[in-house]
């Protein structure tokens, strides 16, 4: 068997990972942690840089690079909120956000496992778990919002109690 020769400007053991199904589920995520980020124009410039980073760092599997790019979308997503976007679409950006980095974290990690493998499937169903809980935990942060502002009637804290147990449920 022979070893594929290496291209210009690669060496050992290094690949680029743009070949998983993970990087375009980690793309969409960053671009619609953007979308919900652009409402102020600093704010659209710290995401499209979170997203530059993150989409440079997966393909080129540079840790700091994907985590400054995940830090700089959640900040995005956080200035946001600051320039008065309401809490729901901070709740769902920050999942887009949650769903791009936990995507750029797998697609590295399963290139580095399983390179020629067909992972559509996986990955399919860990990001769907992921965008699962963070939803759950979104919405219980909603809920717990709301409670704490006084516009929810009391029997939404037991709501939010029973929906706080059966995630920890089926996180086990």
């Amino acid at each position: 068997m022979s070893r594929p020769s290496l291209g210009r400007g690669e060496r050992p053991g290094s690949s680029l990972t743009g070949g998983t199904p993970a990087v375009l589920l980690a793309l969409v995520g960053a671009l619609a942690a953007t979308f919900v980020a652009a409402v102020t124009l600093p704010g659209t410039a710290i995401a499209v840089a979170g997203t530059a980073a993150l989409g440079a760092g997966t393909v080129h599997d540079g840790r700091r690079t994907r985590l400054a790019g995940g830090a700089l979308l959640l900040g995005a997503v956080a200035y946001g909120a600051y320039g008065g976007l309401p809490i729901p679409a901070v709740l769902g950006g920050a999942v887009a956000a949650l769903v791009a980095i936990d995507g750029a974290e797998r697609s590295v990690a399963l290139d580095a496992q399983v390179p020629d493998a067909a992972t559509f499937r996986l990955v399919l169903q860990r990001t769907g778990t992921t965008l699962l809980v963070a939803t759950v935990a979104a919405g219980l942060g909603y809920g717990a919002y709301r409670i704490g502002s006084g516009q929810a009637p009391a029997p939404a804290a037991a709501f939010l109690v029973v929906g706080a147990l059966l995630s920890a449920a089926a996180l086990r």
